[in-house]
C-alpha cells in the first residue's frame, strides 16, 4: 500500500473501533447520526479564523500557521471517512505525486477553504449532492500552499490517528480524558515524540503515547 491508502486503512479502523462497524451506515453503536460534511466545514471554519481576517482587531497579526495544519489534518480525517462511506477512497490517488509550492498565500488559502466550506455546507444540507471529490482536490491544493506533501501528510496523520485512538481508549467520550499533560496540550506531545523518533511506528508511537499518559496520575 501506498502512503495515502495506508492513511484510508487506520482512519477505517479508527473509524470501526470507534462508531462499530455501522458507521458506514451513517451511524455510530449509539445510534448517533454522522455527519462528516458537518465535521468538514466546522473543521474549515476553524482554520480560516486562524487567519488574520479580522479588520478590526489585531491587524498586525500573522497567521497561526501551525494550528493550521493541525487543522487541515482534521478535515483529512472527515474527508477519508466520507470517501470510504462512499466507496471513493481510490480517487485521493491521484494525489500521489504532490508537488508542495510552500507559498503561504493567505489569500489564495483562505479562498480556497471557502470553496471547501460552501460544498461541504451544501452536501451537508442535500444528501443528494456529493462533493467529496472537489473537496478532496481543494484539500491538498491547499496542503501543497502550506508545503505539505504526501509524505509529510502521512506523518502529521499518523501523529492524529494514533491520538484520536489513544484519546478514544482512554475515557474522551465519556469526558474522563485528560486532555492537558502537565501545561501542555496532548496534540504537542504527540508531535514533540515524532520529531524526536521521526521514523517511529504508529504502534510505537501509541505506546510512547500510552506511557507518557500514565506519568500523569
Amino acid at each position: 500500500m501506498n502512503q495515502i491508502e495506508q492513511m484510508f486503512a487506520l482512519q477505517k479502523q479508527l473509524n470501526d473501533e470507534t462508531n462499530g462497524e455501522i458507521w458506514i451506515k451513517g451511524f455510530t453503536k449509539e445510534n448517533r447520526k454522522i455527519s462528516w460534511y458537518r465535521g468538514i466545514y466546522m473543521e474549515v471554519a476553524e482554520a480560516i479564523d486562524s487567519f488574520n481576517w479580522k479588520h478590526w482587531k489585531n491587524i498586525n497579526d500573522q497567521p497561526d500557521w501551525d494550528n493550521i495544519k493541525v487543522e487541515l489534518v482534521d478535515i483529512w480525517h472527515f474527508i477519508m471517512s466520507e470517501s470510504i462511506r462512499l466507496d471513493d477512497q481510490s480517487y485521493a490517488n491521484k494525489h500521489l505525486e504532490l508537488n508542495a509550492k510552500g507559498d503561504f498565500d493567505s489569500d489564495i488559502l483562505v479562498s480556497l477553504l471557502e470553496s471547501m466550506l460552501s460544498l461541504s455546507v451544501t452536501s451537508s444540507i442535500n444528501s443528494d449532492i456529493n462533493n467529496i471529490r472537489p473537496i478532496t482536490d481543494l484539500f491538498f491544493e491547499i496542503i501543497s500552499h502550506l508545503g505539505i506533501d504526501v509524505e509529510d501528510l502521512y506523518k502529521r496523520y499518523v501523529i492524529k490517528n494514533q491520538l484520536n485512538t489513544f484519546r478514544q481508549k482512554n475515557g474522551y467520550k465519556d469526558g474522563s480524558y485528560i486532555k492537558n499533560w502537565g501545561g501542555v496540550e496532548d496534540n504537542v506531545v504527540a508531535f514533540e515524540i515524532m520529531d524526536k523518533n521521526p521514523k517511529i511506528s504508529p504502534e510505537e508511537l501509541f505506546t510512547k503515547l500510552t506511557l507518557e499518559y500514565s506519568n500523569l496520575k
